[in-house]
């Protein structure tokens, strides 16, 4: 059967087309090595690079957070242009590196495209085949790390301004958000508007969803192991049920085989050939054939001298007697 050809990709899917040009070429195992531990730096740069943008424009965060902002951009970008240079020196097609990543450059260069790469850190996410993800299902930890960064942001933007709040700073706002996740719930800091109380119900929603994805993850990996090994065993023990009973039966074919078809290999064993036994050994076989030559020619006399006194008798002798002495004779 003939494999049928991808279809081909859309032109105007721009992200489709992209990664398509990315993986024209096979990846080195630096390049692999590489992808696999800058995913998760990456995402964090980028969800950092979107915390720096609210600090910078949101009207509600004071001129302090605006400084700060404005400094995370900074620290962001020289990470993504560290990242970028890295790529370049890993790959072994330097030729054609500007014409598969133009549009990161070009985010490079502009800081409000700088969404482009935000997008592809999280696109990477997607597609990363590394074990972990498929084992404890570590698409739930992003999913959290990113309500947690900016449920915190939101809420401080609604509470920082709003009488009787003690959330009035990031810090703290960020700390809350990790104790509402994981529903401990201190209750050193609280929300007292009613968008920041319904932000931290998204969150303690979130949180519960993440352990119980990743409860979820782990429990099928046990069952689905221990599935395996069960068909393994039963096959392994179905193998040599068959084993056993084919060699029950070989033996059984063996034992009920005629006692004549063992009297060859027997009389071969008894005679061994002069050739293949040793001289001690040969000399004690001509001596036992000797004294049954010997027994023989008395057997024989003893047979004449009772057809002798048969004779004298008168008696008849039977004649499978006179062929046995025939024989003897």
């Amino acid at each position: 059967m003939a494999e049928t050809s991808a279809a081909p990709l859309p032109r105007h899917h721009f992200i489709s087309r992209f990664f398509a040009l990315q993986d024209r070429y096979p990846q080195t195992p630096a390049q692999r090595t590489y992808n696999n531990l800058s995913t998760f730096p990456m995402f964090f740069a980028a969800m950092i690079w979107l915390l720096s943008t609210f600090f910078t424009w949101v009207p509600a965060l004071s001129p302090e957070y605006r400084q700060e902002g404005v400094r995370l951009s900074l620290i962001t970008w020289l990470i993504f242009a560290i990242d970028m240079v890295i790529r370049f020196i890993l790959d072994p097609h330097k030729g054609d590196f500007i014409k598969r990543n133009w549009p990161l450059l070009i985010a490079l260069a502009f800081p409000p495209l700088r969404i482009i790469l935000v997008v592809m850190a999280v696109l990477r996410i997607a597609r990363d085949r590394n074990a972990l993800t498929k084992i404890v299902g570590i698409y739930a930890v992003y999913a959290v790390l990113f309500v947690v960064l900016f449920g915190a942001v939101f809420t401080l933007i609604f509470e920082i301004d709003s009488p009787g709040a003690n959330i009035t700073s990031y810090g703290d706002s960020v700390w809350w958000a990790f104790v509402t996740v994981t529903t401990v719930g201190y209750g050193d800091f609280t929300p007292v508007t009613v968008a920041g109380r319904a932000i931290a119900v998204l969150i303690m929603f979130t949180g519960a969803a993440a352990v119980g994805a990743v409860t979820a993850a782990v429990a099928s990996r046990f069952i689905v192991g221990a599935s395996s090994s069960g068909r393994a065993a039963a096959g392994t023990s179905s193998s040599a049920a068959s084993g056993g009973s084919a060699n029950g039966s070989t033996s059984a074919a063996v034992s009920l085989q005629p006692q004549e078809s063992q009297e060859p290999q027997t009389t071969q064993a008894s005679h061994p050939s002069p050739a293949i036994v040793p001289p001690a050994i040969e000399e004690t076989v001509q001596a036992d054939a000797a004294t049954l030559d010997d027994l023989a020619r008395q057997l024989a006399a003893l047979q004449e001298q009772v057809a002798d006194i048969a004779v004298k008798l008168g008696v008849e002798v039977a004649p499978d007697a006179a062929t046995r002495t025939g024989d003897g004779e």
